[in-house]
């Protein structure tokens, strides 16, 4: 007899704690329904355990039981307002609870209380409210907050679409951080790794995530390390760790072509696999099975930038996601599927129109020089490779274009090379050369051409009088300058990308 009577007063006593257990998954079953995932429960971090937290947004929840907080059994109405009345223990938990609320909100926190006669009867209502202060629309204009930022050519393509700002910027190379501050008044010099500046983006309010990581642990002409190299190939994991952080509405990354089809294909799968399955964004281009298979094309992130007016083949990786947890699956589903292809206007017809005339004479090729790149072409297609120099506008090349300008240095010069004759140059003894000018008439770009083939000199930059906007700052050499404009985008095709991306923040945020 004593046994049942324990049995019974054990299962009252535990009853209340399994109810609520039940009543919590009947929460998380409704809003995974809504595609609300990105939660945590039971957060020992933060302040008060809550039940339910949404990090980045900052929004906790509480599940209580009603009878521990002054509530009829079974009744989340007629609260007992004189605290008198009530068991001294039913006293604390209230003032603990006004306590708690407060700390939070001091904090910054949004904190929701549920009691369980609430979740019981009609859990639609309380994830109504959730829903109503996790999915609130970006007001424009947009702002972004600009990593790996460069020379700020990303940044400059968003600025040229319109509606969107930037707040906050991130770049470490010493010459690239001094052509940012000078052409956008701001110094980006920001390590993106650190726990100082992810705390300090946590703190700045964004919409929109710009990054153009590091591409040379990726591409065809670097070290081919990937992911391994621990100085630039993890940085893909810190911006995911910040969109982790801050969830904001969109993010635009930019890489290299050769990103799709590294390591057949596994390095663009991780990455995939992060943004989509991980971080519970909607990336254009791909689509999620019932099963939770991902489908995507690697091929239909790439494009490139002959295509977006300009006369150079530059291929290129673009992936823009949306947040899943911040609009709503049925607006999700309205997007386009595949990125833009192209652009109608075009700033050249072709390469000639985009060569300077009387360029200086530093910038054609020692005769010692040219002959030693002849010769390594020939052994290399002796070989049976196609490597070596490459003159990109020789006659009888109807429509020239150059190839990818490269920040590596020579190669991205050599592969440019260009058929310009000039009078007496043939010959001419030229400081820092070890011979005198070739008398073919080849000659290298110069930064100029090179800043023309990406968009930022004749374009991105032009005044409203028609005078000519960009320039770098004093004492920078030109192999910074061929280094910064090799490492950036090409601002015509960034700013079709970033028209894109607002076109889909309209459907997003439209209310019809």
């Amino acid at each position: 007899m004593a046994r049942k009577i324990r049995t019974q007063i054990n299962y009252h006593i535990k009853r209340p704690r399994i109810r609520m257990i039940e009543l919590k998954s009947t929460l998380c079953t409704e809003l995974d329904r809504r595609g609300l995932t990105t939660y945590s429960k039971n957060n020992y971090t933060v302040y008060g355990k809550p039940d339910f937290v949404f990090a980045a947004r900052k929004v906790a929840i509480f599940c209580n039981n009603e009878f521990s907080r002054g509530y009829s059994r079974g009744s989340s109405k007629g609260k007992i307002n004189d605290y008198r009345m009530l068991g001294t223990s039913k006293f604390k938990n209230i003032e603990r609870d006004r306590i708690l609320i407060k700390q939070l909100q001091r904090k910054g926190w949004t904190v929701l209380r549920f009691q369980e006669n609430q979740i019981k009867t009609n859990v639609a209502e309380c994830v109504d409210e959730i829903e109503r202060h996790l999915r609130f629309f970006p007001q424009r204009p947009y702002r972004t907050i600009d990593l790996c930022a460069g020379i700020g050519g990303i940044r400059r393509g968003f600025e040229l679409a319109g509606e969107f700002v930037n707040v906050l910027s991130a770049e470490i190379d010493k010459y690239a951080c001094m052509t940012y501050k000078h052409l956008f008044g701001e110094d980006p010099s920001n390590d993106l790794t650190s726990k100082a500046f992810k705390e300090r983006i946590e703190r700045t309010p964004y919409d929109i995530l710009l990054a153009g990581f590091p591409c040379q642990t990726f591409s065809r002409v670097g070290l081919g390390e990937g992911f391994e190299n621990e100085e630039k190939g993890q940085v893909f994991f810190h911006i995911a760790d910040i969109i982790k952080r801050t969830r904001p509405c969109a993010f635009f990354l930019e890489n290299v072509d050769h990103l799709v089809t590294r390591d057949k294909g596994a390095t663009f799968r991780r990455i995939i696999d992060t943004l989509v399955t991980e971080l519970k964004y909607r990336v254009i281009g791909v689509s999620l099975s019932n099963d939770g298979v991902l489908n995507y094309s690697p091929r239909d992130f790439v494009r490139n930038s002959r295509n977006f007016g300009v006369p150079q083949n530059r291929p290129r990786t673009y992936i823009i996601g949306f947040d899943r947890e911040r609009f709503k699956p049925e607006r999700l589903l309205m997007l386009p599927t595949e990125l833009p292809r192209g652009r109608e206007h075009t700033l050249y017809t072709d390469l000639n129109a985009v060569l300077e005339r009387d360029v200086d004479l530093k910038y054609y090729m020692a005769s010692g020089y040219l002959e030693t790149l002849i010769k390594h072409r020939e052994r290399q297609e002796g070989r049976g490779y196609g490597f070596g120099y490459r003159i990109v506008n020789e006659p009888g090349i109807e429509t020239p274009i150059a190839n990818t300008l490269l920040a590596t240095g020579g190669s991205g010069r050599e592969r440019n090379l260009l058929y310009d004759p000039r009078d007496g140059a043939a010959g001419t003894i030229v400081k820092g050369k070890k011979t005198p000018l070739n008398d073919k008439g080849i000659r290298k770009m110069t930064p100029t051409e090179w800043g023309k083939l990406q968009g930022f000199i004749n374009y991105a930059f032009m005044k409203e009088n028609g005078a000519e906007g960009f320039s770098f700052p004093n004492r920078i050499p030109d192999v910074q300058k061929y280094k910064q404009f090799g490492n950036s985008v090409t601002i015509p095709a960034v700013e079709e990308m970033a028209r894109f991306m607002r076109q889909c923040l309209e459907i997003l945020c439209s209310t019809d």
